[in-house]
């Protein structure tokens, strides 16, 4: 870690990932809490904290074929992200109405998301990081966005009240998955990566896990457990999950890289 960013770390510490009780993570299709973060969901849900998952879209897309029913394969989504919700102990799972794809408003994103964070007064959210540099996907870049966005907005009395008709909610911490710029490490273990292993199996309409290693399940948690392991050489802990993590005071006019 630089000079400039030790200080201010001194100056503005970033708040510990399970410092908080109330958590909600939003996620651009069924799947991608999972794969993002499912160590660190299993994790904080077996610590007793609340987990509440928001899925920004259907996953209608989901198909590496044209010939299907796009509105069954949203209803076998979320039945898969009801059962992978269980098995992780998140409490409650929101599903938006928005169509998988990224051909929405971006501003009804962040209006659903003002009513869900006011209404669920969260002291931490968790998204995808919008900047990541080799992300192409719509609905991963506007969520991210949105998530943020929402996440400050939803504090602010006024417009919470106005979008939502609530008070508006505390929140002490943004966290972004997905992120190529961790400043925050999560130790999780072996037993958190084999629920989150687990918890994607579930998804069976995405993933394939097959004998020789070579699924498209098996690939990604082979890239998972090497991010597990890279992550967890900051805490000497094993396995790890990264993440992006902003105070209040940073997410508005701090123009330093935190």
């Amino acid at each position: 870690m630089s000079l400039k960013k030790r200080i201010l770390h001194l100056i503005i510490p970033l708040p510990e990932i399970d410092s908080c009780d109330n958590y909600v993570f939003v996620a651009p299709h069924p799947d991608d809490a999972e794969v993002g973060a499912g160590a660190t969901m299993a994790k904080l849900a077996e610590k007793g904290k609340r987990i509440t998952l928001i899925i920004a879209t259907d996953g209608r897309y989901g198909s590496e074929s044209a010939e299907y029913d796009r509105d069954a394969l949203a209803a076998k989504r979320r039945e898969e992200q009801e059962a992978s919700a269980r098995l992780l102990g998140i409490q409650e799972t929101v599903f938006l109405p928005f169509a998988d794809g990224g051909l929405y408003d971006e501003r009804d994103l962040v209006r659903a998301l003002v009513k869900e964070f006011a209404r669920l007064k969260p002291q931490a959210i968790f998204c995808p990081d919008p900047l990541l540099h080799t992300e192409c996907h719509a609905d991963h870049l506007k969520v991210g966005r949105a998530a943020l966005n929402a996440a400050l907005m939803c504090a602010n009395a006024p417009i919470a009240s106005d979008i939502a008709g609530e008070s508006p909610a505390n929140v002490a911490m943004v966290a972004m998955y997905y992120t190529d710029e961790p400043n925050k490490y999560f130790a999780t273990g072996k037993k958190y990566l084999e629920l989150q292993q687990a918890a994607m199996r579930l998804h069976a309409s995405q993933f394939t896990f097959t004998d020789d290693g070579k699924g498209t399940g098996d690939m990604i948690m082979l890239y998972n457990k090497f991010r597990a392991l890279r992550f967890g050489l900051k805490t000497l802990k094993g396995y790890a999950d990264g993440f992006r993590v902003l105070a209040p005071v940073h997410t508005h006019c701090c123009a330093e890289k935190i």
